[in-house]
């Protein structure tokens, strides 16, 4: 397939080999700018219909760290002086921007070699893998600041790295590298910083391999666990696994493949659902 570089205002756009990559490009703070949220709304809703990309990563130029919300000095006067109206409706905008990214259906890698901070960290725990360098600096310190999180924080951190950790993550402020993100389920995984590219590249082809339709429905199920109760939640992959097989991904072939150690080859798919993020 023809590569096809975009280059936006503040994000550039690539895609190729089946991967569309986001990268945000907006120095020198290469903060979540107003400008960002549109281009990343726009450039993910491309990814998620366009049938011949199975991955999405999104990253950030320059050293690579991902800043949080400058959207609210753009928004406000230069006070930042803002309505809780108008602190909401900026909540909002970007928490279904990330929410998009939770429940599309192709796997999302956030990448972040430098690390992030308040929202830009906020943007990568809605993402399904997150790399990073064991140097990387990662927090959440809006309390110190005079803040809440407002784009997801709360919730997500909470879920992935359980209860009393996140208490002292969203309630002190505190910055934790690469390694202890890692370790406390924060991001996926952390390497050397002149290995990012590589373990990204090898998540890529990893994932590359897998059936699309089996993709969509396992990451709705699993959505499912932050949002319904245990019974409704098993109720609902009954019903994710009559759909994914009615589709025919798995058959025959599929299984005499993996006897005999073949990878199977599946077909590209648009999307199969129809404004299930909201």
């Amino acid at each position: 397939l023809e590569e096809v570089v975009v280059e936006l205002n503040s994000i550039k756009y690539e895609k190729k080999d089946g991967i569309a990559r986001i990268i945000k490009d907006n120095p020198p703070q290469y903060g979540m700018t107003l400008e960002i949220l549109l281009e990343m709304k726009k450039t993910l809703e491309d990814a998620a219909n366009d049938e011949d990309i199975s991955v999405i990563v999104i990253s950030v130029g320059g050293e690579g760290f991902h800043l949080g919300a400058v959207v609210f000095g753009e928004v406000g006067n230069a006070d930042w002086k803002l309505t809780p109206v108008e602190f909401r409706e900026i909540s909002q905008f970007a928490r279904e921007i990330f929410r998009y990214i939770e429940t599309l259906e192709k796997p999302v890698i956030g990448v972040a070699k430098a690390g992030a901070v308040g929202g830009g960290f906020e943007n990568l725990h809605a993402c399904d893998f997150v790399i990073a360098s064991n140097d990387a600096k990662f927090s959440q310190p809006e309390v110190t600041l005079g803040l809440c999180t407002g784009w997801g924080g709360s919730q997500r951190l909470t879920r992935m790295v359980g209860w009393r950790k996140a208490k002292e993550l969203l309630l002190t402020g505190i910055e934790i590298d690469g390694k202890e993100a890692e370790r406390i389920g924060a991001i996926t995984k952390s390497v050397p910083l002149n290995e990012v590219d590589s373990e990204v590249d090898r998540l890529c082809e990893q994932l590359k391999i897998c059936a699309p339709v089996a993709w969509g429905y396992t990451k709705l199920a699993m959505n499912k666990v932050w949002e319904t109760d245990h019974r409704t939640g098993l109720d609902f992959e009954v019903e994710a696994w009559g759909m994914v097989n009615s589709e025919r991904e798995f058959n025959a072939e599929v299984f005499d493949d993996f006897l005999n150690g073949r990878q199977p080859k599946f077909k590209k798919r648009k999307k199969i659902t129809s404004d299930w993020h909201k």
